[in-house]
């Protein structure tokens, strides 16, 4: 109760709640059961019936004309059926007559959809890879000749003098360690080593 107070305290309403239903139940069952037993066995003896006359807890009657009524119900005659559930109605689904049923020539269909979706999306890796092997090529002739670490370490890289965060043909340099470089154009990082 003290790590979780809120579930106690749900569980304590609910436990009350049902206490308090099932004392209703229990109190309170007697005397609708004895005062609807009592109004049928009444009418039972006034219709010349053999229930008794008191107010006396007989549940029969109550039982003998629920199964009297369920018998009568079921050798009631069927009523027929007023409408048919699994007809379609054609007015409700009108057709133009420009579309035809073909579905070569349907060109908003699911399959026809994801053939598009495939051939955009070989296309974006198409286009992905080439801009790779273009950037690829370009830093391939850039050339480290040195590179001094320190506090802000520096690379000479085709003759210019780069720091971390400089631009040297079109590449931002992104980070400069020993022996190698890490540059990056348009979201793509390449690394350059020193040789």
């Amino acid at each position: 109760m003290k790590t979780e107070p809120k579930k106690a305290i749900a569980l304590a309403v609910l436990l009350t709640v049902l206490a308090v239903m099932a004392g209703r139940f229990l109190l309170g069952s007697d005397k609708p059961a004895s005062a609807k037993a009592s109004t049928t066995s009444k009418t039972n003896g006034s219709a010349g019936g053999s229930g008794k006359s008191g107010g006396g807890r007989s549940t029969a009657p109550r039982s003998g004309d629920a199964t009297a009524a369920l018998l009568k119900w079921s050798d009631a005659p069927v009523p027929p059926i007023s409408r048919n559930l699994f007809t379609v109605r054609a007015e409700f689904f009108p057709t133009d007559g420009s579309r035809t049923t073909n579905s070569d020539a349907d060109d908003e269909g699911f399959w026809s959809n994801l053939e598009k979706s495939l051939a955009l999306r070989a296309d974006q890796r198409f286009k992905q890879d080439n801009l790779i092997a273009n950037y690829k090529a370009q830093a391939g002739e850039l050339k480290i000749q040195s590179i001094v670490m320190g506090p802000v370490p520096r690379a000479m890289v085709n003759g210019q003098i780069v720091t971390e965060g400089s631009v040297v043909a079109d590449f931002r340099v992104l980070k400069i360690e020993p022996r190698r470089m890490i540059i990056e154009r348009e979201g793509i990082r390449l690394e350059i080593q020193m040789k």
